[in-house]
């Protein structure tokens, strides 16, 4: 009975820190990590399909220890296995901002040593800061929020915390783009009546092109995990594999 029990705590533990792994257009299978509690953000953006943050800040605080969401993710990737699940990539993708997480890098370097490539989804609002960009560099892949380039598309459509200024998030993107040796996506949300003009679509698209994402979508099919090189089946550079 005892045994059971812990099993079943053992479980809820690894499910409130992992899930997965669910199809990812992007990133093939892949497998979720909650490194935050739900809800905490720096933003709280009008689109976002879990309503209204919570907490709305921009201080990093320790929510989780590294070592215990790490093994609840290496539990789920182990029962992915055995269930013949395959794994495309670890994504740190929370209900709210993954890099409110003061002790990031930390689990970053343990998620890595599982042997899956790990993505971060970031609306990169914190970037300024030296050291979430040192964390956020231990990833495999990357992807920023790039929903406005100009001060009033940007607060009236991703809300952010008083604190923040876009210019000093922008200076902070390009320098991660410089820093970050891995691959970088962006991610855009256009809001009708909001971020749509075609003056802030040109300069959204400015700022899209000065990041140099990798224009690749999803992981190529069929393919062995190799390093990173040119895949001529999607004619672009890709981590996953290279046709066989």
């Amino acid at each position: 009975m005892c045994a059971y029990r812990h099993g079943q705590a053992s479980s809820r533990v690894s499910e409130a820190f992992a899930f997965g792994p669910v199809p990812s257009r992007r990133l093939g299978r892949s497998l979720g990590v909650n490194n935050i509690p739900p809800k905490a953000c720096t933003y709280s953006c009008v689109y976002c399909q879990l309503g209204k943050a919570v907490s709305v800040s921009t201080q990093r605080r320790a929510f989780y220890p590294p070592e215990e969401v790490a093994a609840a993710v290496q539990e789920r990737l182990r029962a992915a296995y055995a269930q013949g699940q395959g794994v495309d990539y670890i994504t740190v993708v929370p209900d709210g901002e993954p890099t409110l997480d003061l002790h990031l890098g930390r689990l970053l370097t343990l998620l890595k040593r599982l042997g899956v490539p790990v993505a971060v989804i970031t609306n990169g609002s914190l970037l300024w800061q030296d050291e979430v960009r040192s964390a956020l560099c231990l990833a495999d892949w990357v992807s920023l929020k790039a929903d406005a380039a100009g001060e009033g598309p940007w607060r009236r459509v991703d809300r952010p915390h008083r604190a923040l200024r876009l210019s000093q998030i922008l200076r902070g993107m390009a320098a991660f783009r410089e820093q970050f040796g891995a691959f970088l996506a962006t991610e855009t949300m256009l809001v009708w009546g909001a971020n749509d003009s075609a003056k802030e679509l040109e300069a959204i698209a400015d700022l899209v092109a000065s990041l140099r994402p990798i224009p690749l979508t999803s992981p190529c099919p069929s393919g062995r995990r190799r390093r990173a090189g040119y895949c001529r089946q999607r004619r672009a550079h890709c981590w996953r594999c290279t046709p066989r």
